[in-house]
């Protein structure tokens, strides 16, 4: 089952449609013209649309909803809508850019980790000349490059 997201279009339509609504109400007769107020045995207020024998008769009034006011409301249900719509927006670029650089710094820790793993377990540390032979460092310089790593995954993973 697919669900599809609202369009700000099919929201302004739904807006729209219920200011519509509001504005057709008022020629609508209210169904209950008479309410009745009875006091029970312990003094509770009970209003109701069927007569009892004790009922009192109250005359309701219903105020007509005001038009320009109904689409006033309706224009700023669409305005904080839409708004809202932005911030959601905002807020999963947001994420997402959050997501990525955690990742990166993920990644970034794993390496120097993974750099310091592979010189503290060698026996002997060395580089690479510009014709590929390996020349090894001394005791003291493979504890210096030992160190620098340890620091760099300090640094990248902070701990």
């Amino acid at each position: 089952m697919r669900y599809s997201r609202m369009t700000p279009v099919l929201v302004q339509r739904g807006v729209l449609l219920g200011a519509l609504v509001l504005l057709a109400c008022p020629a609508c007769p209210p169904r209950a013209n008479e309410v009745y107020k009875t006091v029970d045995a312990e003094g509770h207020v009970v209003y109701s649309d069927r007569a009892d024998t004790s009922a009192q008769k109250s005359a309701v009034r219903v105020d007509p909803p005001n038009r320009t006011e109904a689409a006033r409301i309706a224009q700023e249900q669409e305005i904080l809508k839409a708004e809202e719509i932005q911030r959601n927006r905002q807020k999963s670029v947001d994420d997402a850019k959050k997501a990525q650089a955690d990742r990166a710094a993920q990644v970034q820790c794993d390496n120097a980790r993974s750099r310091y793993y592979a010189l503290k377990d060698a026996r002997r540390v060395y580089q690479r000349d510009a014709d590929g032979n390996r020349i090894y460092y001394s005791d003291q310089e493979a504890d210096a490059k030992r160190e620098d790593a340890r620091q760099a995954v300090t640094t990248a993973c902070g701990s």
